[in-house]
């Protein structure tokens, strides 16, 4: 198993068969898990231990934009917000 870097990147939580589920940004990915995610409770609900994380490394300032070009790309489920209530 890999450790997170302690590094700025893009990270794309996958399951086993490679689905993007979830898709964050950081400027330390390792504490931004090692910390407790706010998705990670919602995550092992519905994957168990059947994910992985992948990431690439990436100055702060593109950071942003990695991230919703990614997240338009894949349209990742836990990212997804629920529609307004009207």
């Amino acid at each position: 198993m890999t450790a997170l870097p302690q590094k700025g990147g893009l990270y794309l939580v996958c399951t086993q068969d490679g689905t993007v589920v979830y898709v964050g940004q950081s400027q330390n990915i390792y504490q931004r898990w090692n910390g407790g995610h706010h998705k990670l409770a919602q995550l092992l609900e519905a994957y168990g231990t059947n994910l992985y994380i992948s990431w690439v490394e990436l100055p702060d300032w593109l950071l942003n934009r990695a991230e919703n070009a990614a997240f338009d790309f894949y349209q990742p489920q836990f990212n997804l917000k629920q529609p307004p209530v009207v």
